[in-house]
């Protein structure tokens, strides 16, 4: 039986490097569209990044790559050559969605930013992807997930305690996050062409998505509000959902967020009968207003050290309440929840190993997903490609003698 793929049919131009916008074309890859990602001769960077984090990066052991550009046909071709651009814009002619996070600057001077090619192609879906969106002073500033996600919406200094280092977070993120929310805008954007028969500009940046992503943070912290960021270790909003090490110096996140309904119970586990003598902590407003959530979460931080976490998660698990252990990223690909849910991806690559690569977080019943598939070396389809858009062996041959394609 033929798998059933939803964006079957829809063709995908990609004219970017590194995750976010890669990562954004690949979902679209993933669920049917054909989708061609074009390199410059030097090649995305992308392809050596792997070496900063413990990862391969031969044409044929290069996870990294792999995760960003599976399931696309890899074109080289050099857009400075005037054979490169008309290369270009047949892709283009052909395409439903453009995908880009080169920055504006350099796509006007190419004349392949929106306003320039829009009446050229009126049905395109033009996407665009930035670090600090279109408008503005920082426009033009270039822009990565630890800059503009993380660092600049106070992310890494404000989702942590005082006094502590800045918080690392894991490679890509950011990028990753906000690849999801673009293909949502692409997929809306083609859902409103079936209906105009018009293309259009969907733009995103990895600040915006900072922001959204961290909402109530950036409401709250507001000077109506007051919130204080970052928090003191004894100051949770809710003392019964926050983190509490454990005897075996493991961490085990509590999250029960209806502290009134369950005061009884906290009182029986957490041998804490002042919950229901003190009339200051009748409820998480009179906790507050009585400043002693310190004292709360104090006590919660001493009844946990006198068990395991291990321990913890069996007392916690039978009386129902929500709770989890502190993972670590090494067993994450172990999980065995997450093996049920088939989290991953399994890869063979050299050496007899296997690499458990994430997958898209979500399966759409009725359809199916690709499998997956190694990149392999630059301009793998080129030709491929270019025969496919109409030109013949030999002009295919003089391209590549005059250096236009690789």
């Amino acid at each position: 039986m033929k798998n059933r793929l939803p964006l079957e049919g829809l063709k995908v131009v990609e004219l970017a490097t590194v995750v976010a916008t890669p990562i954004s074309a690949r979902l679209l890859s993933d669920y049917g569209a054909e989708v061609i990602k074009v390199e410059a001769p030097r090649g995305d960077l992308l392809r050596m990044t792997g070496v900063w984090h413990m990862l391969p990066t031969e044409d044929d052991n290069n996870p990294l790559f792999d995760l960003c550009n599976t399931g696309k046909k890899m074109i080289t071709v050099d857009m400075k050559t005037e054979e490169g651009m008309k290369i270009f814009h047949r892709l283009l002619s052909e395409a439903d969605i453009f995908l880009s996070n080169v920055r504006v600057q350099s796509l006007r001077r190419m004349k392949i930013d929106y306003d320039s090619i829009k009446e050229q192609y009126p049905s395109l879906i033009y996407a665009h992807f930035s670090g600090f969106g279109l408008k503005g002073e920082d426009a033009n500033k270039p822009g990565y997930d630890s800059t503009a996600f993380w660092m600049r919406t106070g992310a890494t200094t404000d989702i942590t305690t005082p006094g502590s280092f800045p918080i690392r977070p894991s490679f890509a993120m950011g990028d990753i996050a906000t690849a999801s929310e673009f293909v949502a805008a692409i997929l809306m954007a083609v859902i409103g062409r079936h209906k105009t028969g018009e293309g259009c500009m969907v733009t995103t940046s990895l600040l915006q998505s900072g922001i959204w992503c961290n909402a109530v943070a950036v409401m709250n912290a507001q000077p109506q509000y007051g919130k204080e960021y970052p928090v003191e270790r004894f100051r949770p909003g809710n003392p019964m959902s926050d983190y509490y090490e454990c005897s075996d110096g493991e961490y085990m996140a509590l999250s029960q967020n209806d502290y009134v309904k369950d005061k009884q119970l906290f009182v029986e586990l957490f041998d804490f009968p002042e919950l229901t003598q003190d009339p200051d902590l009748d409820t998480l407003g009179t906790m507050a207003e009585s400043g002693k959530i310190p004292f709360v979460a104090k006590k919660m931080q001493e009844e946990f050290l006198k068990h395991s976490s291990k321990e913890w998660d069996q007392i916690l698990t039978e009386h129902d309440v929500p709770h989890e252990l502190a993972g670590h990223f090494k067993n994450t690909y172990l999980d065995p929840q997450a093996r049920a849910m088939d989290a991953f991806d399994e890869v063979s690559y050299p050496g007899d190993t296997v690499t458990a690569i994430p997958r898209p977080p979500f399966e759409i019943t009725g359809f199916d997903r690709k499998p997956f598939e190694k990149t392999g070396a630059m301009g793998r389809d080129t030709d491929e490609v270019l025969r496919n858009l109409g030109y013949s062996e030999e002009e295919i041959k003089q391209m590549r003698e005059a250096g236009s394609v690789w």
